[in-house]
């Protein structure tokens, strides 16, 4: 029992000596993009905890994964994609996907859907959801907990995937309450750079 107290203290400190909503505004990187490549001539600006590692994303759609790994081997992540669509959606279509009965749908799609609400990021509509997902790998299962930004901009859909992630659904969602609200800063951030040109 005393081991586990002890296990479970180093934790919590180790969560808590990480980037929190009030120390991110003092120790932020700005990640920018230029339009060329991944980021398929949108230039799109927000900020980071300088302390996150930076990697190129696999998928085609992947601009760029930021992600910080505690010693437990449970981690926090951001996906930033970028998708082009088929064609510009018209103003109803956006609105329908962000209607409650639309957020769900794209929840569902992803998980287990927990919560969604329409809102406001640098003046373009944006949907937020929170989901949780499971994903079978060599360890065993992991627990994801997820919240997730879906931008329309012409005939491009952009997306910040936010996710807390561990072998331990308790681990995850506990990360995930701790680390909502930086996530929501983090968002909060975005600035669409080719909107104001």
């Amino acid at each position: 029992m005393k081991y586990l107290l002890i296990g479970f203290l180093l934790f919590t400190q180790t969560v808590f000596a990480q980037e929190t909503p009030a120390t991110f505004w003092n120790n932020r990187c700005d990640f920018k993009t230029d339009g060329t490549g991944k980021s398929l001539g949108l230039k799109i600006k927000f900020s980071i905890p300088c302390a996150w590692k930076q990697a190129d994303g696999e998928r085609p759609h992947v601009v760029k994964k930021f992600s910080y790994g505690f010693a437990d081997g449970s981690s926090v992540m951001q996906t930033f994609t970028i998708t082009k669509m088929p064609q510009t959606p018209s103003k109803a279509e956006v609105d329908e996907m962000f209607t409650q009965k639309g957020l769900k749908e794209l929840g569902e799609s992803l998980g287990t859907y927990i919560s969604g609400r329409k809102l406001k990021v640098d003046g373009l509509d944006c949907g937020e959801i929170t989901v949780k997902m499971t994903r079978e790998n060599p360890v065993g299962t992991l627990y994801i907990y997820s919240l997730q930004y879906y931008f329309v901009y012409k005939d491009k859909m952009i997306v910040f995937g936010f996710s807390a992630g561990s072998t331990s659904d308790e681990t995850s969602k506990s990360l995930f309450e701790n680390y909502k609200t930086l996530f929501r800063g983090i968002a909060g951030t975005t600035v669409f750079l080719s909107k104001w040109e």
